[in-house]
């Protein structure tokens, strides 16, 4: 046959298809685990730094055995005591800059398919784009933490999982709750453990039950990335964590979010502070015919306190 009337011969009046008023997104990191940071507000305050005061222990550490307080505060009758120095540290948080520019011509609004609000769906994918950059500085600090527990190209154990949450007892922190950050990797790792005929856990399933208490949660981890708790503690896991070693190792870490209670005690691992919380404006280009849509904040993340938290870096 020949000379068939078809869509390609009438394509300027037919559609090629159906646009539906739904858009798949692209598959993503879940930002938000900066939450666990103390915030601090710095706008308005004709400055992007903060100082915040840090406590120098003058009574020992612990666990020291009391050899801190062992005699150096024991008092004689009528004798006058002697003074002790008290001093002070300082932690410093400075705050950058993150932002994100789209330039959207007028065709796009003009011809966009009913009910597919653009402006509002760029808008929404620029504050996730700018909280995964916020994110990833946030997480870069786990490197940071002195205390460290596994081995450079070895797997995770539950006993070093164990220790990471233990640790933080034995150096005297004080707080009312704690969180475990995993990497993707790590949190494979143990779960794989948990699960393995070779471990106490699956061997003797009750008694390891009581010490150990995984709990993996309802979702896996798909819609908080909170994917079980261990022994009361939630546990989270994303792809964002740094890498260590010449990326042999990956980097998670258990430590102290902020709470009223942790806060009051001065026992928060870390610090976020906002010189401007983000900020969506738009800016129409005449010539161009065209709109400039730009989201920008200035925030950042600070270690407070090195005790309280623990790396656990283990084999990418």
């Amino acid at each position: 046959m020949a000379n068939e009337v078809t869509t390609t011969t009438l394509n300027d009046l037919t559609n090629a298809s159906l646009v539906e008023p739904y858009l798949i997104r692209a598959l993503s990191e879940q930002p938000g685990l900066y939450k666990f940071a103390k915030e601090f507000d710095l706008r308005g305050k004709g400055t992007n730094a903060l100082k915040i005061p840090s406590e120098t222990s003058w009574w020992g550490t612990a666990p020291d055995d009391g050899a801190g307080v062992d005699t150096e505060f024991d008092a004689t009758e009528a004798t006058a005591l002697g003074n002790t120095v008290i001093s002070t540290g300082v932690v410093t948080l400075t705050c950058a800059e993150y932002g994100v520019a789209i330039e959207v011509t007028d065709n796009v609004g003009e011809d966009s398919v009913d009910g597919l609000d653009a402006m509002m769906r760029f808008e929404s994918r620029m504050l996730h784009v700018i909280s995964l950059a916020m994110e990833d500085d946030f997480l870069a600090l786990f490197a940071s933490l002195s205390n460290v527990v596994g081995s450079s190209g070895v797997d995770p154990t539950i006993a070093q999982i164990l220790s990471s949450l233990t640790g933080l007892r034995t150096r005297g922190v004080n707080a009312d709750s704690t969180v475990m950050i995993l990497d993707n990797v790590q949190a494979v790792d143990v779960e794989g453990l948990f699960v393995s005929a070779s471990t106490s856990a699956a061997v003797f399933a009750l008694s390891a039950d009581r010490v150990l208490n995984w709990q993996p949660t309802a979702d896996n981890g798909l819609l908080s990335r909170m994917a079980s708790t261990f022994r009361g503690v939630p546990v989270f896991t994303t792809g964002m964590t740094d890498t260590a070693n010449a990326g042999a190792d990956v980097v998670g870490a258990t430590f102290t979010p902020s709470s009223a209670y942790n806060d009051s005690t001065g026992h928060t691992t870390f610090g976020m502070g906002w010189a401007r919380m983000p900020t969506f404006e738009t800016q129409r280009q005449a010539k161009m015919r065209a709109t400039d849509l730009v989201m920008t904040c200035r925030a950042g993340f600070v270690e407070l306190l090195d005790g309280s938290g623990a790396a656990i870096i283990t084999d990418a």
